[in-house]
């Protein structure tokens, strides 16, 4: 009579051992997790994870909520860092000086001094920054022994009111992707005076309000043709004194209200009417003391509302005749110091409304009547100017 029971304990001892299986399994790939988590908290806490590349931005149609919220709980295992913002002592990494600079008022503009060498990103240093959502403006100017060689992307990012960002004397040697991402009321970039070498794809992408780009002074040699990205407000880019060779096709074609742009003191060597396409309203292109030796055909065709070139102290020895072709509006003309020794009679017809030309400190041997013939009823005009010298 005992026999079916029996029978039936044995029946459920594979029910049994299935759920006992499960159980250990689920323990072992939680304490796997926890493993890998602890190592990746390990990673984020060294410095060692590539926190400013993993950055989404607006505007492109991919959210970063999610991971910026990861990212703040576990960049910072230490303790906030409760010092006031604008509170100034000798033996701080990072000083900010404050306007307003009054206790228990928003701070709108701020210029930070970094001395310290050891400013890492997960710095606990850098959380006096997350309370200061009314910055419109702010400064890093890193002094004689600071050291700042990276763009603090995540720290800027809950600055969503922030207008003007500066970061000047730092070692920051490549402008990444997205480097000010998530800052959409951004107005003005300045970088000048660092070390920067190179400007990555998407460097300045999606700044839909962007007017004002200054990356002078720099070393800059490398431009991804992708790097100015989506800027339909942006009127002034200064490149000015740099080591850029090389200019990509295209590379301005999405800065249709573009009116200044300054190549000023590199190594230029080759223009194409490509190089400036989508510049359309652009007003001043100034060319100085690069190593441009020829200017081919209508390669400036595309600038159509430029009025003012400067072309002074390159090595240009040739202009082909049809090289400024379509310049209707150009005013000012400067080839001053180069190596031009004739230009070809046909060379102004492209620039009707021409005011002034400055062909000083060239090796011209002759220039007739009919070279400047097509400006002549131009000359008369008592703001015009016509500069001669080196024949």
């Amino acid at each position: 009579m005992f026999a079916p029971a029996k029978y039936s304990a044995m029946s459920r001892l594979p029910m049994i051992s299935v759920i006992i299986l499960a159980c250990l399994t689920a323990v072992i790939e939680g304490r796997s997790r926890d493993k890998e988590g602890r190592r990746r908290n390990d990673r984020i806490s060294s410095g060692s994870a590539p926190l400013t590349n993993q950055y989404n931005v607006y505007g492109t149609g991919i959210s970063s909520a999610s991971f910026a919220s990861s990212v703040y709980s576990t960049s910072f295992n230490g303790p906030m860092d409760t010092t006031g913002f604008c509170t100034r002592r000798r033996d701080m990494k990072l000083m900010c000086y404050c306007t307003p600079d009054e206790n228990h008022v928003p701070v709108q503009k701020a210029e930070c001094w970094v001395f310290s060498d050891g400013l890492l990103l997960n710095d606990t240093t850098w959380t006096r920054f997350y309370q200061q959502r009314r910055l419109r403006d702010l400064k890093f100017v890193i002094q004689n022994h600071g050291r700042l060689d990276y763009i603090p992307t995540m720290i800027l990012e809950p600055l969503q009111n922030l207008t003007s960002i500066t970061i000047e004397y730092s070692q920051v040697e490549i402008v990444k992707s997205y480097a000010f991402a998530n800052l959409p009321q951004l107005e003005r970039i300045v970088l000048t005076n660092n070390q920067i070498m190179a400007l990555d794809q998407e460097a300045f992408a999606n700044h839909i309000r962007l007017r004002d780009l200054y990356l002078e002074h720099n070393q800059i040699f490398e431009i991804d043709r992708n790097a100015f990205r989506n800027l339909p407000l942006c009127e002034k880019i200064f490149l000015n004194n740099n080591n850029i060779s090389n200019l990509h096709e295209g590379l301005f074609m999405d800065l249709g209200r573009l009116i200044f742009l300054n190549l000023a003191y590199n190594q230029v060597s080759v223009l194409t009417s490509e190089i400036f396409k989508g510049l359309g309203n652009l007003n001043v292109l100034k060319l100085t003391h690069n190593s441009i030796n020829f200017i081919g055909d209508t390669v400036f065709a595309e600038l159509w509302s430029l009025t003012e070139l400067e072309l002074d102290d390159n090595r240009i020895e040739r202009i082909s005749e049809r090289a400024l072709d379509g310049l209707n509006n150009l005013k000012t003309l400067n080839l001053r110091n180069n190596l031009l020794k004739k230009l070809d009679n046909g060379l102004l017809r492209g620039t009707p409304a021409l005011l002034s030309i400055n062909v000083q400190s060239n090796d011209l041997e002759t220039l007739t009547f009919y070279t400047f013939q097509p400006i002549m009823d131009n000359l008369v005009n008592s703001s015009s100017e016509l500069l001669l010298s080196g024949m």
